[in-house]
């Protein structure tokens, strides 16, 4: 989270705005801190689902305080189902994002909370004053596919500048380039699939490219009005893009970079090879030490003595807010953080971070909430005043309630909570972990009343 600015709200003063959206299992749907507005908006789009796709098993029921929504056995959000129902998931994901932004709900971030068939957990927050847009929002995705190969892009929702947009964008940083294109319909809807001489997300030469790719991409589609809403983990593969347009909204590729965490101990830096002497001091003034640079692959990589990116304890809590300490860096370079993107999802491949070139930048201070094992929950770089109500939400929201608090150096804290929150599997009906989510919702408003944004 960064800080511009600090106010001081109640954790009573609450309001209902932030709203979480989980993806979980094959075509289950759980929403947290439900309004009645989303709750209609929900079923109007259960029924439209049911008419054009013959689903019949989307009823929305109460589900442990949360509203539960199974969007049919045609749907899947699990690659080995087909493409069918693949399809199937990414338009459902394309009409909820459409209809949130309808009713003013922007996308904050995504993430994946808990471990074994959950996918993400979409966090949203309402916007108070509308804009003419509203009520007609168009949303496409692009999503990495060819199964294990992993050699393809699908675009769906798209037209033509989009198309042209992303074939720009692979001549740009996709240096094996592309062996064809082609459109292919499924379940009613038309994908256009292009396949790339190489593999997504992979490691080495490719896996460096792929970023580029991204950061090409995302320049591409803002050429055309086309802005990043979200990189979200529907299939438990490389993450899909989900855009929105925008005529008020430009970009070029030039104003992208981003900052790849890899195997257990590794920096790699994507077009922002000049950051790197400052992000060296900011790495070691955090605790860590560098044990060699090189280059790789046209980047530059810090490889960090011990494994930040795999560690328990003291050196997790380094890391962390390490990382931190190098977001502030970005921010001074001019730079503003947009995603956490996951390309590949092994245990050698971490998240990116996407970062844009800001032409009114922000000195900001950043902390970091963290999840952990299997019921912790860590308050990194918060001041007091902020600090106090984030621990105070737990307590008041979270029902199953505190085994205990241990204080961190620096007025760090490490708050664990009875239960499972960051677990779920399809033999558990994961109660903890959904009131956890609502939990973050609101932790997220307080956050943000004090002046820190997600």
């Amino acid at each position: 989270m960064g800080n511009n600015e600090s106010s001081k709200l109640s954790v009573t003063a609450i309001p209902d705005s932030y709203i979480a959206i989980s993806i979980c299992f094959n075509s289950k749907i759980r929403v947290m801190n439900v309004t009645p507005e989303v709750r209609e908006m929900l079923v109007i789009l259960d029924q439209e689902i049911e008419a054009k796709y013959g689903s019949t098993r989307g009823r929305l029921i109460d589900y442990y305080g949360t509203v539960k929504m199974h969007v049919g056995d045609k749907f899947t959000f699990v690659p080995r189902k087909g493409k069918k129902r693949a399809t199937l998931g990414k338009f459902f994901a394309i009409r909820v994002l459409e209809e949130m932004y309808n009713l003013c709900y922007n996308l904050i971030t995504s993430s994946d909370l808990a471990m074994y068939s959950d996918k993400s957990t979409w966090f949203f927050a309402k916007e108070a004053i509308s804009d003419e847009n509203r009520g007609k929002s168009r949303v496409c995705c692009i999503a990495p596919g060819g199964g294990l190969r992993g050699n393809k892009l699908v675009l769906l929702h798209h037209d033509e500048h989009i198309k042209q947009a992303v074939m720009l964008a692979l001549e740009d940083a996709w240096a094996k380039g592309v062996s064809g294109t082609k459109d292919v319909q499924s379940s009613g809807e038309i994908l256009h699939e292009i396949t790339l001489k190489g593999t997504w997300g992979s490691t080495n030469e490719d896996g460096i490219n792929t970023r580029k790719a991204v950061c090409s991409i995302v320049g591409r589609m803002g050429e055309v009005n086309w802005r990043l809403i979200t990189s979200t983990n529907l299939k438990d593969t490389a993450d899909c893009f989900f855009f929105i347009y925008d005529p008020t909204f430009t970009a070029h590729p030039n104003d992208f970079c981003m900052l790849s965490l890899a195997k257990t101990d590794r920096l790699r830096l994507i077009n922002c090879n000049h950051l790197l002497e400052p992000l060296e001091t900011a790495i070691t003034a955090a605790g860590l030490s560098i044990q060699e640079k090189l280059d790789y692959y046209g980047s530059h990589e810090i490889k960090i003595h011990g494994t930040p990116w795999c560690s328990s304890d003291s050196e997790a809590i380094v890391a962390r807010r390490s990382i931190s300490r190098i977001m502030e860096v970005f921010g001074k370079g001019g730079y503003t953080p947009l995603y956490a993107i996951d390309m590949y999802r092994s245990l050698i491949d971490k998240a990116s971070i996407l970062f844009r070139k800001d032409p009114f930048p922000m000195n900001c201070k950043y902390a970091c909430l963290s999840l952990t094992y299997l019921n912790t929950l860590r308050l990194l770089d918060f001041p007091i005043d902020v600090g106090v109500p984030l621990r105070d939400c737990i307590y008041q929201f979270y029902p199953f309630g505190v085994q205990k608090e241990v204080n961190l150096p620096d007025s760090n804290l490490e708050i664990n909570v009875e239960g499972k929150p960051w677990i779920t599997n399809t033999f558990s009906k994961g109660a903890n972990c959904f009131h956890m989510r609502a939990v973050l919702g609101k932790m997220m408003a307080v956050a943000a009343q004090h002046g820190w944004n997600t």
